[in-house]
């Protein structure tokens, strides 16, 4: 069952790399609003936050993923009810990453009972894209962002969907295990009870949200973005410690 269960993600996600921009009709129920005079292309909803997960150890569930998933087109990050682990919306598809006992992860896909005590969403119609034409380091991400977002005259107050496709370079990234987590620790912590690891170099797809409002609700103090990673090749997904863009990768925006 197991492998069938990875044909499955490789065969959908492979799929999400190589195809084109979708159009639909977003839908919309947001905790973030637009600045005045800059269009917001999407709404953005949020459920849980990172503050109270982490000074306050609440875990319980704060959405059930189907409530808010189909979309259509929707994207969205967030970790598990009692941090069992991450759970990553591509285009309407629910992923599902674990971490086992032996240090492994189990990724599939997950049905719409599924609970989330952290979870960000938007549904967008239509994607626009800048290819970059040189590597963006970790620490400029927020900064690239932000610079296409004013560029192309779009909201840079509220929180924003951004996908990231093509070559990724020092990658670190971690799937949060909740049985190890000891309470009240912060975002190092998590990255220690969690199954973690490090890749060179990889092609895949990164799913997040931009905001500069919500440092301790989806982003983490000192990051105006929260990324996760799905490699369809691995399988892997889970939440983006630390990546280098590299030129020729695709960032994406909704489009207005």
């Amino acid at each position: 069952m197991r492998a069938t269960l990875h044909d499955v993600l490789l065969k959908l996600l492979g799929a999400l790399l190589m195809s084109p921009l979708a159009s639909c009709t977003p839908s919309s129920e947001t905790a973030a609003g637009p600045a005045p005079g800059a269009p917001a292309a999407v709404q953005v909803r949020s459920f849980g936050a990172l503050r109270a997960i982490m000074h306050e150890g609440q875990t319980g569930p704060a959405v059930r993923i189907g409530d808010v998933v189909p979309g259509p087109r929707a994207f969205g990050v967030g970790a598990l009810s009692g941090l069992r682990g991450e759970v990553t919306v591509v285009d309407d598809a629910i992923w599902t990453s674990y971490a086992r006992d032996d240090g492994t992860l189990d990724v599939r896909p997950a049905g719409a009972e599924e609970e989330a005590t952290l979870f960000v969403v938007a549904n967008v119609a239509r994607w626009q894209e800048a290819t970059l034409d040189a590597d963006v380091p970790d620490g400029q991400i927020d900064a690239r962002i932000e610079a296409l977002l004013r560029e192309r005259g779009l909201d840079t107050e509220g929180a924003v969907p951004v996908q990231v496709r093509g070559g990724f370079r020092d990658l670190r990234w971690h799937v949060i295990d909740g049985k190890k987590l000891t309470p009240g620790g912060g975002h190092a912590d998590h990255v220690r009870a969690s199954v973690s690891g490090a890749l060179p170099a990889v092609e895949g797809v990164l799913v997040g949200f931009f905001s500069k409002h919500h440092h301790g609700v989806f982003t983490h103090m000192g990051s105006n973005t929260h990324f996760h990673v799905v490699l369809p090749e691995r399988p892997l997904m889970g939440h983006v410690d630390g990546v280098t863009l590299a030129r020729g990768a695709r960032i994406l925006l909704p489009a207005p």
